[in-house]
């Protein structure tokens, strides 16, 4: 009996063993420990590659999104106007910008009778680097923030605002003050809603998504991304109602399964 135990013992602790290991080569690493918010981290060194911006024709949720391709996960990314479906932010995929906000010509009337086409025009964004070597580099940034000597912006998904380590909500457009008030603000910032939040630490890429269990307003987010996470830099994306995610074992929106069609995703790759 005695030794039946010991070999049931050792079989279970090797099978824990293999479970471990196949876990640890698992693609994404999902990690759920407080209720509304979901943390998916990727290391960037083994699957940048993997790693790229997705745009469909027309606006469709990220399970459809991941459905009708070959991904590993699929989540919200760039802002977009509800009514046209069109992307009201710039992104470019394999080296080719495919939106850029100068080419909605009613949109940039309206950002410059506000005053606020320069800073909205520069708002953070997402960056993939590559040198002619193949070399991948992540990045988060202002639009006309540096790029590295010997690198091309290969993927680029813009949006906003940066989160952390310098936060600031005017420079980007999002609020406006009047004699220290706020005058206005854009998606809601400092309200808390569902939000959609990409980081970055070391080799690896952080995807954070605060759902209606667990609402944030842009300061609260920092404060998530520096002492929790204690990421180097990180960046929100299209939040509210657009905040929704798929992968293989997950599918959740804004409010639970509802996902609104939005037009661009960050996704990973099989």
């Amino acid at each position: 009996m005695k030794k039946l135990f010991l070999t049931v013992l050792v079989f279970g602790f090797c099978l824990g063993l293999l479970n471990n290991q196949v876990f640890a080569k698992e693609k994404i690493e999902t990690i759920h420990d407080v209720a509304g918010i979901y943390i998916f981290k990727i290391n960037t060194k083994k699957y940048g590659s993997k790693i790229k911006p997705y745009m469909p024709i027309k606006v469709e949720t990220p399970l459809k999104a991941f459905n009708n391709n070959p991904y590993d996960l699929v989540v919200n990314a760039s802002f977009f106007d509800v009514k046209t479906g069109k992307s009201v932010s710039d992104v470019t995929i394999d080296y080719k910008e495919l939106c850029n906000i100068d080419n909605d010509t009613a949109l940039v009337e309206q950002l410059k009778k506000q005053g606020r086409y320069e800073k909205v025009k520069n708002r953070a964004e997402f960056r993939i680097l590559e040198n002619k070597r193949g070399k991948l580099k992540f990045d988060i940034a202002l639009k006309d923030g540096k790029i590295k000597k010997g690198y091309k912006i290969k993927h680029s998904l813009q949006a906003g605002p940066i989160i952390y380590p310098d936060m600031d909500l005017v420079k980007e457009g999002f609020v406006t003050y009047c004699d220290d008030t706020v005058q206005s603000q854009a998606v809601d910032i400092l309200k808390r809603r569902e939000r959609t939040m990409i980081g970055l630490k070391g080799k690896y890429l952080y995807i954070v998504l605060f759902t209606k269990d667990h609402k944030v307003d842009a300061n609260e987010m920092r404060d998530f991304a520096k002492d929790e996470l204690h990421l180097k830099k990180a960046m929100a994306f299209d939040g509210g109602l657009s905040t929704a995610i798929t992968t293989r074992n997950l599918s959740i929106g804004s409010f639970g399964q509802y996902q609104r069609k939005v037009k661009s995703f960050l996704v990973i790759e099989k």
